[in-house]
């Protein structure tokens, strides 16, 4: 018999005992299909806002996350507020969270901004061999610096955009994360 069958007759067997094997056997089907849900992230949207179809229901863009945010990295814009990190950096303070009265920023959604640094051709790492600043400032040490190479990023980026803000020469952009 291969393995799968054994596996198979074993639970029928405790299924056809008892009540108790019956409900045993169900369950662990049923735990073992169970998957974490994905948190939808919305780079464009404030730290924490639920899927765009339900943020654009529930946002009154009353304003309050763009008043609350001590960074200034929210803007409202036609279709709300926005998140721009081009000019500083996120700190996941969640004060934008804390004021919103509808939910449509949800403190369940706050672990990633969404973005991703790129690093440009002219960084002066990889021309020169003389600039860490985006790897000093990293929050969550994501940024590793080979020699003579763009900085490299790991899987611990959290898009808060800090490599953005210090580097001098404008070599990093952030892009969606995909």
């Amino acid at each position: 018999m291969k393995p799968d069958s054994i596996e198979l007759a074993i639970e029928l067997n405790e299924m056809n005992s008892s009540r108790r094997g019956f409900f045993r056997a169900v369950s662990r089907g049923v735990t073992q299909s169970i998957e974490e849900p994905m948190a939808v992230i919305n780079a464009s949207r404030p730290l924490g806002a639920v899927e765009e179809e339900l943020f654009n229901r529930l946002c009154t863009q009353c304003g309050d996350c763009v008043t609350a945010c001590p960074q200034s990295v929210l803007s409202m814009q036609a279709n709300g507020p926005c998140m721009d990190l081009s000019l500083n950096h996120c700190n996941f303070c969640h004060q934008c969270i804390t004021v919103c009265p509808t939910q449509a920023l949800n403190i369940l959604n706050t672990t990633d901004t969404g973005w991703r640094p790129t690093f440009s051709q002219s960084c002066n790492a990889r021309l020169f061999g003389n600039c860490q600043e985006c790897v000093d400032d990293c929050p969550k040490q994501a940024l590793t610096l080979p020699d003579d190479a763009t900085p490299a990023l790991n899987e611990s980026c959290n898009g808060c955009g800090e490599c953005l803000s210090s580097c001098y020469i404008g070599a990093i952009t952030l892009m969606e994360k995909s």
